[in-house]
C-alpha cells in the first residue's frame, strides 16, 4: 500500500514537471499564420510564401506541409517545404513554393519547428 502511494506521488510530480516545462506561451502550429501569392507573369514562375510568427518565441527549422488542391477540392500533390532562417516574433519570414496550375490552391500548415529562445515583450 505504501509503495502504491509513493508511485502515485512520483507520477504527480512527473506530470507537474512536464506541465511546467511546457509552460504558457510555448508556440504551437496555430501560433503561425501563413499566406502565399503567385508571382506575377513578368517574373520566373513560382509561388512565394510568408509565415508570420505570432508567438513570443524565436524559432528555426520551420517545416510547412504544402497540399495542392484542385478546383474540385481533390488533393493533387503534397510536399514539405522549409522556411529559410529564423522566424522572429512579430515578423514574417519568406519561403518558396513550387508553381501550381490555374484553378489550384495551396493549403499550408506548419508541421514542425525548433525553439531558439523566448523574446522579451
Amino acid at each position: 500500500m505504501r509503495r502504491r502511494g509513493l508511485l502515485i506521488a512520483v507520477a504527480i510530480l512527473v506530470v507537474a514537471a512536464a506541465a511546467q516545462a511546457q509552460g504558457p506561451g510555448r508556440p504551437t502550429a496555430e501560433s503561425f499564420r501563413i499566406e502565399w501569392v503567385r508571382r506575377p507573369p513578368s517574373m520566373r514562375p513560382g509561388v512565394d510564401g510568408y509565415i508570420y510568427n505570432d508567438s513570443r518565441w524565436r524559432v528555426t527549422n520551420v517545416r510547412v506541409r504544402a497540399v495542392v488542391v484542385d478546383a474540385a477540392g481533390a488533393t493533387v500533390r503534397e510536399s514539405i517545404v522549409s522556411v529559410w532562417g529564423n522566424a522572429v516574433p512579430g515578423t514574417r519570414t519568406f519561403f518558396v513554393l513550387p508553381s501550381i496550375g490555374e484553378g489550384e490552391i495551396y493549403q499550408l500548415t506548419v508541421t514542425t519547428f525548433d525553439l531558439i529562445s523566448e523574446q522579451t515583450p
